[in-house]
């Protein structure tokens, strides 16, 4: 995976969620029609914790939502949980990461976040928007194709050759009413939050000196800078003294 804040310019449409949201499936039908960061995330785009900086003025982001509750389900029943939880924690620190062999059970007994979906929404929504962004509840997906298509200026066929939908694998049925009960106790005043939020919202961007934000003077750090060798040298010392 590479690990930078600039984005590849010949990218067109960037599709990015915080997981479990099902943003693979949608990144896959807009690309083939416009060109969107790698659904397998070998790019290391579609979850980025903050938007990336790009040359392209034309650029268009969706940023994929949902329950967090029915997102936590999604990423533990197919393993991603700690995968997830490395990336949500990108150009910032934690001292707590969701270990591989850690169940649902045990995650919600640390009563530790180590998925950050909140803030990860905020970042995009509220406090570092750089691009227009078409905001989409994962939940309303199917209702809003049109929409979807005319943000991106896909071709008719976009609609026309879209999947049926599929019901959801990850259903608060298969699990206990004691999971279900802690789940909500963890995430139930975020997951009322997304309740209240609007199914689809196309934001504007806004204008901000980048430099003036630590997570992004972090990120830029972490891309470019700390592999040069001699500035890594002037920065140890400085941090040093």
């Amino acid at each position: 995976m590479r690990k930078t804040i600039f984005l590849d310019k010949e990218i067109e449409v960037l599709v990015v969620s915080a997981g479990g949201v099902g943003t693979t499936f949608l990144m896959k039908e807009i690309n083939k029609y416009k060109k969107t960061n790698c659904p397998d995330n070998t790019d290391g785009y579609k979850h980025l914790t903050i938007p990336p900086i790009s040359k392209r003025r034309d650029l268009k982001v969706i940023y994929v939502f949902g329950d967090p509750i029915m997102a936590t389900l999604s990423l533990f029943r197919r393993s991603y949980h700690q995968t997830q939880s490395i990336q949500m924690q990108r150009f910032y620190h934690s001292d707590f990461v969701i270990p591989m062999e850690m169940t649902l059970e045990e995650y919600l007994d640390n009563d530790k976040d180590g998925l950050f979906f909140e803030r990860h929404l905020k970042n995009w929504q509220e406090k570092y928007r750089l691009h227009p962004t078409l905001f989409l509840k994962y939940e309303t997906l199917f209702e809003h194709l049109e929409t979807i298509a005319s943000f991106i200026q896909a071709p008719n066929t976009f609609l026309v050759n879209f999947p049926e939908k599929k019901e959801r694998l990850s259903a608060l049925t298969e699990i206990s009413e004691n999971t279900k009960s802690r789940l909500e106790k963890f995430y139930g005043r975020f997951s009322k939050k997304i309740a209240q939020m609007p199914p689809v919202e196309i934001v504007d961007k806004k204008a901000f000196f980048i430099l003036s934000k630590k997570v992004y003077v972090l990120a830029i750090w972490d891309a470019f800078l700390k592999k040069n060798k001699f500035i890594r040298i002037i920065w140890n010392k400085l941090v040093s003294k």
